[in-house]
């Protein structure tokens, strides 16, 4: 695990290194750790190295404590690269603003009284995580996209000539290929996160098909199908194809809410009320595609024979998006709502009478 270090003082840089080792012992794992005493050289390390994680300190000359250089290494990493960072300092209030704000798992601010065990744990988690090994400079992204450039584009470049601006098909080119490559599961990895249903928030800047939206406290999913709600700018405005959006009710795993939209009723005993959840959650309900809890976005069901109607205007002005299905997902949402209103009852036959007269062929 390689860890760069922004700091200029030679003690603290020594509690560090006595840190990494005692941590690393515990944890049966060998740390490396990048010391640089300025933002030149952070930069320049950076330039060189893949790291795994990175302990900043924002102030680097105690002579002038105002002068914040840190920030300039953190937005420089949040820029440019793809790694854990900590901030340790004993002026954590000249963090600037725009820092501050993103603070999150991947982005921790501490002062000096925190145990460097607790630093290096921290980077250690998310290091265990695998994270840095795929989105990092030289992960298996990286690895992946130098492949397509030279093992796939490169051989076909030719049909690409003379036609100007290909950026978009680049892009889609360059996404189909990663999705080839990286989208096959391992049997130790057969099962997918519940993060990896989301796009949170959502990225379309508009309207997109899976959008889970939200009005009085009523949640939606919407299932207009994408030529209908791509936009399109006329005359400098934004412009749909559809006049009106088709949304699903979500219906969350709760007791009353399942009660209140008969899915269990009072007469089920627990037995029966978890084989109901359980052919939901396999697939095996077509009434109800499932969807499971990820953050602030509870489980729960799409009510498919429950479908609401709304205008363009009625939707901008009234729900507010909260996350998008990612597309493996939604088109198994869509089959489903296809395969249900399409679906027609298999014309009875006398299948006793037609069992007796075919059991003789085998």
């Amino acid at each position: 695990m390689k860890v760069l270090v922004l700091e200029d003082d030679d003690s603290q840089l020594d509690t560090y290194s006595d840190a990494a080792e005692d941590f690393g012992n515990e944890n049966e794992i060998e740390i490396e750790l990048v010391p640089v005493k300025s933002v030149e050289s952070a930069v320049q390390r950076m330039n060189d190295n893949s790291f795994d994680g990175a302990i900043i300190d924002l102030n680097l000359d105690v002579e002038q404590p105002d002068e914040a250089e840190g920030n300039r290494v953190l937005t420089e990493i949040k820029e440019t690269r793809r790694f854990p960072v900590i901030v340790v300092s004993g002026n954590l209030a000249n963090l600037e603003e725009k820092h501050r704000e993103s603070k999150s798992p991947l982005f921790k601010l501490y002062d000096r009284t925190i145990e460097n065990e607790t630093v290096f744990n921290d980077i250690f988690k998310v290091y265990q995580t695998g994270i840095t090994e795929i989105l990092g400079r030289r992960g298996e992204v990286e690895a992946q996209l130098s492949d397509i450039f030279w093992k796939y584009l490169a051989n076909d470049f030719d049909v690409w000539l003379d036609k100007g601006s290909q950026k978009k098909s680049f892009l889609r080119y360059t996404l189909a290929h990663l999705v080839e490559a990286l989208g096959h599961l391992t049997e130790d990895e057969k099962f997918y996160h519940e993060a990896e249903v989301y796009i949170k928030p959502p990225i379309q800047k508009y309207i997109a098909t899976g959008d889970i939206v939200e009005k009085d406290d009523e949640r939606f999913v919407v299932l207009s199908p994408a030529c209908d709600i791509q936009p399109r700018e006329i005359n400098g405005e934004i412009t749909f194809n559809a006049d009106r959006i088709i949304l699903g009710k979500l219906i969350q795993i709760d007791r009353d809410a399942f009660l209140e939209n008969g899915i269990i009723s009072e007469e089920d005993n627990a037995k029966t009320k978890k084989k109901k959840l359980e052919k939901i959650i396999n697939g095996l309900n077509p009434k109800y595609p499932f969807l499971p809890g990820y953050k602030d976005l509870y489980p729960a069901v799409i009510d498919i024979q429950n479908l609401f109607s709304f205008s363009i205007s009625e939707y901008k002005d009234d729900f507010k998006r909260l996350a998008t299905i990612s597309g493996v997902f939604i088109r198994d949402i869509q089959a489903s709502l296809s395969a249900y209103y399409g679906r027609q009852g298999q014309p009875d036959l006398d299948k006793k009478e037609l069992l007796k007269q075919y059991k003789k062929h085998l």
